[in-house]
């Protein structure tokens, strides 16, 4: 029930909110006006709202999702939420991809350095990215390439589309995600121009990634020279519930090893860590454990995903 106030009162409340929200008068003049402190007119607006006298309208927000994303934002410590609707057929990854596209256009400096893991979504953002009028940019990727069929979706051509429609330099690893050894991998990791690529990713000020399930690997089994299905043996009797640039957690978002990371090109993960903005795209419920995961973990502070799996994250407290 609103409070009541005596008609002498309400009436001062009344041309205090005509003179800011019409007349458009800051506090201060208002103060002035009514012979009265600053602090007092800001208390009157203060009640304003609650009181009935004013009405905050926003034409259009309740067909936007600002309130779900404010409270996964506060619920996992977020820096932002960015929400779409989650029509698969009509082309979810397209929606993640321009609603993180517009993102990061939003947020993107001159001198950003920009690393890129592989995803749908990922490649969506590029095709859907607005034109941005900043200097000095770098894209790189984070992890080695797939070399396999989906050529549009491997980060070395997403790294490559993006560093030509942003006009920025393009720093490319030139090695497969996955090698035959550990002596292999040692040895590319030592070679100069590895290292001088490394460099750029360790400077990365944005990542951008997909988030990965072990529901997947047979597709990666599928396209990825040199994976076996044994290799996901140690990651799923550990209970791995998904990966970021080839990085497995557990629901509780705690690192997994075994014997193929070894033969890994990726990015480290406590360099990847120290990315300031580390910027995740997944939508679908089969991406719920993998995400519950990366959120816990911290492998990302900023969320792109579709409806219905942000509401499932905000549910059952004692699950996230």
């Amino acid at each position: 029930m609103q409070e009541k106030l005596p008609e002498g009162l309400r009436c001062e409340y009344l041309r205090v909110a005509y003179y800011y929200y019409k007349a458009k008068l800051t506090q201060e003049e208002i103060a002035k006006k009514m012979n009265m402190s600053r602090q007092r007119v800001n208390r009157i607006l203060g009640k304003c709202e609650n009181l009935g006298i004013v009405r905050i309208e926003i034409p259009g927000y309740e067909k936007l999702y600002f309130d779900l994303e404010t409270k996964l934002e506060e619920r996992y410590g977020l820096k932002a939420v960015r929400i779409v609707g989650s029509d698969f057929f009509k082309g979810l990854y397209a929606d993640l991809g321009s609603a993180a596209g517009k993102y990061l256009s939003e947020i993107l400096k001159n001198g950003d350095i920009i690393g890129f893991s592989r995803g749908r979504a990922t490649a969506a953002l590029v095709d859907s990215l607005p034109e941005c009028d900043k200097r000095n940019l770098t894209v790189t990727q984070l992890v080695g390439g797939w070399t396999g069929r989906d050529t549009n979706i491997d980060v070395d051509d997403i790294v490559s589309r993006l560093a030509q429609k942003l006009g920025a330099e393009a720093v490319k690893l030139y090695v497969p995600v996955v090698v035959n050894s550990p002596e292999i991998r040692k040895s590319i990791m030592e070679e100069p121009f590895f290292q001088k690529a490394y460099l750029a990713i360790k400077a990365c000020t944005i990542a951008v990634v997909g988030i990965g399930t072990l529901e997947n690997r047979k597709h990666l089994i599928s396209t990825v020279p040199g994976l076996k299905e044994t290799d996901f043996l140690g990651y799923l009797e550990k209970g791995a519930v998904g990966e970021v640039c080839a990085h497995f957690y557990d629901l509780a978002g705690k690192p997994i090893r075994t014997a193929l990371d070894e033969r890994l090109i990726t990015v480290e993960l406590e360099d990847y860590l120290r990315i300031p903005l580390r910027i995740g795209i997944a939508g679908r419920i089969d991406k719920l454990l993998a995400l519950r995961g990366a959120l816990k973990g911290g492998y990302i502070n900023v969320l792109v995903t579709d409806y219905d799996t942000a509401a499932e994250l905000l549910r059952d407290p004692g699950k996230n």
